[in-house]
């Protein structure tokens, strides 16, 4: 099974004031599949429209924990008029992880939102960054505590944040990946800099070949700063060196 591939629209951020119709028109035009949303509640039933319209799939979407678990109902309203039940969680601050303590308090509401929204039908998931992998107890990183004490969670590796973390990425795949549907392909340059994919030292044809062994459907291309080129370009960088590994 290939890989279908979306990007993440937080890759785009700067080109936003074109608005969402250029924008997904141009993510269509170079050849992705689908889109994953930062939220933005107030524009979700235009969102949803836009991607119907460019035949997009919507691909979830990043939403701050305090904000599922303050504004469900909002949450879940924009995630109904993008058209997505997949819900992820993109970061966290280091402070609530900096005890075991606190990381298990963290991982339990993890739990809690996460049961609640499988209620309603939605799935939550979470997005790594690289304390996950850097803070440890004992043997255990955070993210060893979030796969343990919080079993309804899915986990959406993100390959460069991970590599800059110094974790083995296809180690990390392989085991959380088994509880994931999508996965973040970034490539991190030799100056540790999110680059275009094919551009880094991310060994993505391995991360693509383990993802379809899981039965991940969707690889998500997310670059954190375009240097070398326009982020539409960096994106269709990306875009054309999947085409020639998946």
């Amino acid at each position: 099974m290939k890989l279908n591939i979306g990007i993440q629209i937080y890759t785009l951020r700067t080109e936003m004031g074109l608005g969402y119709d250029e924008v997904f028109k141009k993510i269509a035009e170079i050849g992705y599949q689908g889109v994953q949303m930062t939220y933005d509640p107030g524009n979700g039933e235009e969102v949803g429209k836009l991607l119907k319209k460019y035949s997009l799939a919507a691909l979830g979407a990043h939403i701050m924990l305090n904000e599922i678990e303050n504004n469900f109902d909002t949450a879940i309203g924009f995630m109904d008029n993008i058209g997505s039940k997949f819900i992820i969680i993109p970061w966290l601050a280091p402070a609530e992880v900096d005890t075991e303590e606190k990381t298990i308090v963290l991982a339990k509401r993890f739990e809690a939102a996460a049961i609640k929204l499988a209620d309603k039908g939605y799935i939550l998931g979470f997005h790594n960054h690289m304390v996950e992998f850097t803070q440890k107890f004992g043997d255990k990183t955070v993210m060893d505590i979030f796969f343990d004490e919080a079993p309804s969670i899915k986990f959406e590796i993100d390959t460069g944040n991970a590599y800059v973390a110094g974790a083995d990425v296809c180690a990390v795949l392989e085991k959380f990946g088994r509880r994931g549907t999508y996965v973040h392909l970034k490539d991190i340059d030799g100056n540790g800099v999110s680059a275009e994919v094919g551009n880094g030292k991310v060994d993505m044809k391995r991360v693509i070949d383990i993802a379809e062994g899981l039965g991940i459907k969707w690889g998500i291309v997310e670059q954190d700063t375009c240097v070398n080129y326009t982020p539409f370009e960096s994106i269709k960088v990306s875009f054309d060196y999947i085409k020639t590994i998946n």
